[in-house]
């Protein structure tokens, strides 16, 4: 995910216990077929912006892609796993500049909502835009407005354990109407199953959501037109009950 580096500090080391459950390769597999559609192939370059502890990458890569994971946190870049066909970056997605054009660029997992205020919004839009091949493609999730409004976000509590650490995670939604956020407050407690010793820490995830209208703009602004929007690992139509939407953008 981009975001400030500091946001990750204390999570990071527990970020793959906390979505170990998370089907990777299925949206590995989703998302590869969306590209397909869109002109990009197989063996075809790849830049993920907010690529995490390289989940998504190492997963693009055993299908034949070569991947730059660009992360900002670098404790999340300490527990990235190497892949001989994934290069890892430490960099922001909003003033990243690399002598290098892809055939697709990728933010997932709602990394483009971790960009909470126009400007920043725009800059990673920006960053997107220079850093894709003429007809390249963007792909990426959002929190969609529609959605965030309708069914408002709600406190909810994450527990997961393996054989080292018990984890717990609640999360206090606080929303901001006027600038379409959503600051997600999660407190987090972690025993050491085998000392016993508990730790504690919180951290602020200011997320913003989008309209499909706001998404419109800004790809325009950057030279880049809508090729589709639907529901993340399906195809329905955006809607009141869609909280993620995936966005497929094409550059002119």
């Amino acid at each position: 995910m981009v975001a400030s580096d500091s946001i990750f500090q204390d999570s990071a080391s527990i970020y793959d216990l906390l979505y170990g459950e998370k089907d990777t390769i299925s949206e590995v597999e989703w998302i590869t077929s969306e590209l397909s559609a869109g002109g990009v192939k197989k063996h075809a370059n790849i830049l993920e912006l907010g690529s995490g502890t390289g989940r998504h990458a190492r997963a693009f890569a055993h299908s034949g892609f070569s991947v730059t994971a660009v992360e900002p946190s670098g404790e999340m870049l300490q527990r990235a796993t190497p892949h001989e066909r994934v290069s890892y970056l430490q960099g922001d997605g909003r003033n990243l500049k690399l002598d290098t054009s892809f055939d697709a660029v990728l933010a997932l997992f709602h990394v483009v909502s971790y960009q909470a205020s126009p400007l920043e919004a725009s800059e990673f839009f920006d960053t997107a835009s220079r850093h894709l091949t003429s007809g390249g493609l963007f792909g990426f999730d959002v929190w969609y407005s529609p959605a965030v409004l309708f069914q408002k976000p709600e406190q909810r509590v994450m527990r997961k354990e393996n054989d080292v650490l018990r984890v717990t995670r609640q999360a206090h939604p606080s929303e901001d109407v006027v600038n379409s956020r959503v600051d997600v407050n999660y407190s987090y407690t972690v025993e050491d199953l085998k000392s016993g010793t508990i730790s504690s820490f919180e951290e602020v995830h200011a997320m913003r959501h989008f309209t499909y209208g706001e998404i419109e703009l800004l790809a325009s602004a950057h030279g880049m037109s809508i090729l589709d929007a639907c529901e993340f690992m399906t195809h329905r139509e955006p809607s009141r009950d869609t909280w993620g939407v995936w966005f497929v953008l094409k550059k002119d």
